[in-house]
This record gives C-alpha cells, structure tokens and sequence, in this order.
C-alpha cells in the first residue's frame, strides 16, 4: 500500500517544519550522575534543533561520528512535526499520519549519509502494511521506520544481508528496561535475552523528545557522542530567546529523575505550590484548547 505524500521509488522532502510534542519510552537504564550543561575542552554541545530540517542535520552529523566510530547499526529517535491535527488529537491517522510525517524527515537523512548523495533515489519496501512499518534505503544504508516486535524477524534479517549502516527509527518496541510496561514486547526467558542483546547492538546514535513534568515542558536531546541534555522550554513564552540547558547526563534520566531535578529548582513551575501549579497548568490547557493546531509548513 503506498502512503499518502511518499514515492513508491522515491521520497519527496518536503517535511513541515513545526515540532510537536511526540515523545516515547526510554531505552537503557538512567544514570544518577548529572553535570552541568558545560562542554569539555575539546566538545562543543549541540543546540536543540527548532525544527525538522534542523532535526535531520544533526542526526546525519551524529551518524558520521557514529560511522567514524566503526558503528554500523545505529538507532534514531525524531521529534515529528505535526500535520493534520485536529483541536482534540495530534494524530487523528494514527500511525499512518505518522508515517507521512517522518517519511520526508528520513529520505532527506539517507541522502544525507548514503554514498549516492543528495541526487540518491530513496526506495521504500513496506513491511507491515497495518503498522507502517516501512524500510527506506538508498546507496550505503537503510532505514527500517517504526519497527514493532512483530516486524523484529525483519530486521534481523536485514542486519545479517546489509554490509553498510542500518538504522531503526523512532523504535515501537516495549521494553521493561525502565519498569514503565507491565510486560516486555521481546519475549521471556533466552529468547527476550538474545532479543535485547540484538537490540542493544543498535547504538543509540541521535534521539529528541519532549516531556511535561510538573508543568514543565522539557525536551531531552541526545546527539552521539555527546552525553544528553535536558532543556526547559516552560519560560520561552515569556521573553527567552532559547531554550535553557540545565543539566547534562551521561545516561538517558529517567522521568523520576527529571521530575525531582526540575522541583528542585529554585524559581521553577514545577517548584510552585500545588495549588498554584494547579491553576497555571488549567491555564495551560484552556490556552491549548482554544489555540488553532498549526499545520502550516515553517522553517
């Protein structure tokens, strides 16, 4: 089945510029160590991308550096730009809807990074029609997007034939790595192990999200081999130009770790009373209801 915006042989890019607010479970254990948003002598830390295009720039850095590295199979995570939303669902398409979103966001990466170039032509193969699980490759890699536990089969398959980079992105498969999901979608006993074992043989090469805690809207950004970085957009509205780094970890944190971090910030929305956290998040969503969701394309 083809899907609506995408070449059957070739993927036009064209991606919406507006970031949404897609965000997923973490994969690997959180580290309890974290610094200052301060790079080393020799680093210099990546801002946070405002848009798609921006997205996909650094992520084809990112995947150089990884490939210099002698990476081959990396693992991806974008932030998608809403198109079609509606006052009350982001995604009113499901899956589908997102596919249509990170299609472009993808064809442009594999130009990017593949060895024919930006005149590549980028092929699609579908391998689950219901789940928009789709591999997109062009010279030198592939990229199987939203792989499911289902489609895990696949992917190994690809990853024993592929002698060049293979990517996943924005990885569907639930893991218990966290204790956020009752149940693995990897299975039990030696199977879940040889699972995660190949699972984890992704490097986790570039990942953006975005998060609200406390009444704090944060974004984390991971871009190889820098260590993460957590940013608060909750004060951009009222007059700063960028959004702030806080706190640098060496592992992704997980959600209790950012919730106590950002409460303990002096001055902070999540450090308010419960009360007045009340009425600003009630604010908050009247605000969201009646602002018109943003399709338009922006850089």
């Amino acid at each position: 089945m083809m899907f609506a915006g995408v070449k059957q042989s070739g993927v036009a890019v064209n991606a919406p510029r507006r970031l949404g607010a897609a965000s997923r479970s973490a994969r690997g254990r959180a580290n309890r160590a974290a610094v200052r948003c301060e790079a080393g002598k020799d680093e210099k830390l990546p801002k946070l991308p405002k848009s798609p295009r921006e997205q996909v720039g650094q992520a084809a850095e990112a995947v150089r550096r990884a490939s210099a590295d002698g990476k081959k199979q990396l693992a991806i995570e974008f932030t998608l730009p809403l198109i079609g939303a509606t006052d009350l669902d982001d995604w009113p398409g499901g899956i589908r809807q997102q596919y249509q979103a990170v299609a472009p966001m993808v064809g442009e990466l594999l130009k990017q990074i593949g060895t024919d170039g930006n005149a590549a032509e980028v092929r699609q193969k579908i391998v689950d029609d219901a789940d928009a699980v789709v591999v997109l490759s062009t010279g030198g890699v592939k990229a199987m997007v939203f792989p499911t536990a289902e489609t895990l089969g696949d992917l190994k398959n690809i990853a024993k034939q592929n002698d060049g980079l293979l990517a996943t992105i924005n990885n569907q498969i639930r893991t218990n790595d966290d204790g956020s999901n009752l149940i693995s979608d990897l299975g039990i006993g030696p199977w879940r192990k040889k699972n995660e074992e190949f699972l984890a043989s992704f490097e986790l090469t570039y990942w953006i999200s975005e998060q609200r805690i406390q009444g704090e809207t944060v974004r984390l950004l991971k871009s190889y081999p820098h260590p993460w970085q957590l940013f608060v957009l909750t004060d951009m509205a009222v007059g700063k130009a960028e959004p702030e780094c806080i706190k640098t970890f060496d592992e992704k944190p997980s959600y209790k770790e950012l919730e106590s971090l950002l409460m303990a910030r002096e001055g902070s929305v999540a450090a308010m009373s419960i009360v007045d956290r009340v009425k600003r998040e009630a604010m908050f969503n009247a605000t969201s209801v009646q602002t018109p969701p943003n399709n338009v394309d922006q850089e």
